[in-house]
Order: structure tokens, then sequence, then C-alpha cells
């Protein structure tokens, strides 16, 4: 499911990159039920992922613990190729101006989470100038996604899943009431709080796994919920439950395991570099600036740097969960140590008068 996502964010970025921004933005006004959906189900199924990885942890330390060993080894890996030797090969400008260049330095800023999207010189040329690895700008927002989990897991809302419905509910009022205060401003995307709330939803779904009836019949009618609603662009707060309600009923249809996905999680992968070898592919001249041979050409070498991402990175970073293990474990009986001593000294306070007396 999430290689097929990522596939379809790559597809769906042919045009940015073929046509330029304005041109694509026009065409994808008329399809904007599909960019609209493909992002709804794609925060929709991290949520239900990730929640799934949270109740299994002990706490929350090897909850971020996890987050930071999925995301950050493979963006600071990609954030550091794509300075030091795509811009290189693609800047117009010499290469001792491109090192200095204070947007060369800022850039690494992406393995943070504080995004820029543009390298000194890099794709100066293409339909789409100046942008490098335009797809991370969803990053922010996956990490105000972690963050608003992790701190509902430390209040106890998401593991009452009574009172975690009851706030997804004041949730959708909100979001309802907002749509409606700003039903004059269209996204060609959807909003990055519709894209949180998406999140939240999949969380919801997760924790309701046992009680929502998943089959194909209501899964074809949240299909066709998104795309009438999201086509225009004034419900989207709304229509966020079907997509979730799909993208959840999609990723547990559990069809048979094929290699690719047995072999390794390549679409994160697959997530970080498309954009940037898009822009590669743009960069080799108008003869391939079509959107159909960006996407015959870029796919694949996307999946193969992904493929060479996770099992050269990304599956290593993942086996120091052990350590981080051992970390928690460490932390939290000196935790437990440190309370107990408190206990005992207040007991001891209480009680020294007693005896005195």
């Amino acid at each position: 499911m999430r290689i097929a996502l990522a596939a379809a964010i790559i597809c769906l970025h042919s045009a940015n990159v073929t046509l330029g921004l304005d041109r694509a933005m026009e065409v994808a006004g008329h399809f904007r039920m599909v960019n609209a959906t493909v992002l709804a189900l794609f925060f929709a199924l991290s949520g239900f992922l990730v929640t799934g990885s949270l109740l299994r942890c002990k706490s929350l330390i090897s909850f971020v613990g996890l987050r930071v060993l999925r995301i950050a080894p493979a963006l600071a890996v990609e954030t550091t190729l794509s300075a030091i030797i795509i811009g290189p090969i693609f800047t117009a400008m010499p290469l001792t101006e491109y090192f200095a260049d204070p947007r060369f330095h800022v850039y690494f800023l992406n393995m943070l989470g504080d995004v820029h999207f543009a390298l000194p010189g890099v794709f100066l040329y293409n339909p789409v100038p100046d942008l490098v690895n335009a797809q991370l700008w969803t990053v922010p927002y996956e990490l105000w996604c972690y963050a608003i989990l992790a701190l509902l897991a430390a209040t106890t809302i998401c593991f009452n899943r009574a009172l975690y419905l009851g706030f997804l509910v004041f949730a959708q009022i909100g979001l309802v009431w907002y749509d409606i205060y700003h039903s004059d401003e269209l996204f060609i995307h959807l909003r990055p709080h519709i894209l949180v709330f998406c999140f939240l939803l999949g969380v919801g779904f997760y924790l309701w796994r046992d009680k929502v009836p998943f089959n194909r019949a209501t899964g074809l009618f949240a299909l066709v919920l998104c795309i009438i609603g999201m086509a225009g662009g004034r419900s989207d707060a709304i229509f966020a439950v079907p997509a979730a309600y799909l993208a959840c009923y999609l990723g547990l249809t559990n069809p048979r395991r094929i290699w690719i996905v047995s072999s390794g999680d390549y679409s994160y992968g697959m997530y970080l570099y498309g954009f940037v070898i898009q822009q590669c592919v743009a960069a080799l001249g108008p003869s391939l600036q079509y959107w159909y041979l960006n996407v015959l050409i870029s796919l694949p070498i996307a999946f193969g740097v992904a493929v060479a991402s996770w099992h050269l990175l990304e599956k290593h970073a993942l086996r120091l969960k052990g350590q981080l293990e051992r970390f928690e474990t460490a932390v939290l009986s000196a935790f437990r140590s440190w309370i107990a001593h408190r206990r005992r000294r207040r007991v001891q306070s209480h009680s020294r008068p007693i005896a005195e007396n």
C-alpha cells in the first residue's frame, strides 16, 4: 500500500517537473480529487501503522526513538547526496560559489525538519526551477503528527478509545467550522491541518479496528465519497473520514505478498528520492520533458535507489532498536528507583515525629 502511494506521488509530480508549476496547477485542478485523496491515504495509513508501533512500545522513549531511527538516517543521507553530488553536477554556478552560497549551508537543515527546497543554481533551467526536493513540504507536518500522538499518549487519551473518539468528534466539528469560515479559499492539495487530521483518523481506526466493519462494499462507498467530496476542496474535513477508512481498508486487505513487499520497506526511499530524480531527468533536455517519459524513466530509478537505501542504510538503522530498548529499560529503572527513594524519604519524614512523640 505504501509503495503504491509513493509511486502514485511520483506519477503526480511528473506533471510539475515537465509542465512547470503554473501549467501543472492548471491541469491538477481538474484532477484535484486524485491529489487530495492520495495525500489523505498516505497520512491516514501512517497514523494507523504508527499507532500499532506506539502500543507495542514500553514508553515514549522507544516510540520517539523508533521514529527517529526510521526517518532521520535516510533523510540525512538524501539531503547530503543532494547537496554534495546532485547539486555540483546540475548547478549553473561555479563550484566555488556554489559551496560558498548560504543556500548550500542551510539546505542541511532539512535533516532537522527545517525544510529548504533550493540549492544555489541547481535545476535553474528546468520547467520547475530551483526546486530540488519539493515533496519534503510534508515532513514538518509528519513531525507534528508524531508530536501530537506523543502528547495524546502522555495524557493517556489515545489509550482510552472512547475518550479518543470524543477527541476526534470535537476535532471534526472544529475543522468543519474552520472550512465553512474559510470557504472562499481553495487549495489544489489538502490543507496541512487536514493532513494531520487524516493521520489522527488513522489512529482512531486502529484503536477501533475490532469494531469497524472493514469490507468491500463500505470501501467502495468510501471511495465514491472521496472522489465526489474532494473534487471541490470546500469540505475536506468531512470527507477525510471516508478517505481514512479507505486507506485502512485497503491496507487490511492483506493480499498475497510478492517479493517487492517481502524483501524490504522501500516506500520511504521512493518518497525521499522521487522528486530529485525526476528533476534530474527533466534537466537532461526538452526531449525528456514529457510526463509519461518522466514517469517511465524516474519510477524504476527511484525504486532502485530506494532498494539500495533500505538494504545499505535503513534496515541497519532499525537494528539499533535493541540498543534503544536497553537504554529505555535503564532510564525506566532509574526513574522507578528515584520514585521509590522519594517515597521512602516521605515515609521516614512522616514517621519521625510519631517516633519522637
